[in-house]
């Protein structure tokens, strides 16, 4: 059995008209990270063109490792690894890729997110569905 919660279908256009006024739009979910950036490209979060580390390495049929992360423009964060960033790190993920998602997230995480976004002088603005965002919509 498979089940599709397809975005809805303004997204792309919203995602479009944010990007042309300048605001920098980052997808945080709690979906599989491979999902997470299906959404995120069919919806404009990562461009067409833009590759992620993963992405270099597999073009260059490299090891990851031999990737330079800013080379990247997109970025795909599982929240495993959100969990062992430092507060520095997470500043340089937000700073060096233009297009960001984070994916397996928790609420708390969400909310470290907003706060990193803040760390970097921008003003946040957060949309959610759920009782798990509320966190981050404070």
């Amino acid at each position: 059995m498979s089940l599709i919660d397809p975005p809805r279908a303004a997204v792309p256009d919203a995602v479009s008209k944010c990007r042309s006024a300048g605001i920098k739009v980052i997808m945080v979910t709690g979906d599989h990270p491979l999902t997470a950036k299906a959404i995120a490209r069919s919806v404009g979060i990562i461009s067409e063109n833009s590759e992620t580390v993963e992405d270099i390495a597999e073009r260059l049929n490299i090891d990851i490792m031999d990737v330079d992360p800013r080379k990247a423009a997109a970025c795909v964060v599982h929240g495993q690894e959100l969990r062992d960033m430092t507060e520095s790190h997470l500043d340089e993920v937000l700073r060096y890729h233009s297009e960001i998602v984070f994916a397996r997230t928790s609420p708390q995480q969400k909310l470290i997110i907003v706060e990193g976004c803040q760390r970097q002088g921008a003003i946040v603005a957060v949309t959610g569905d759920g009782v798990n965002d509320s966190p981050a919509l404070k």
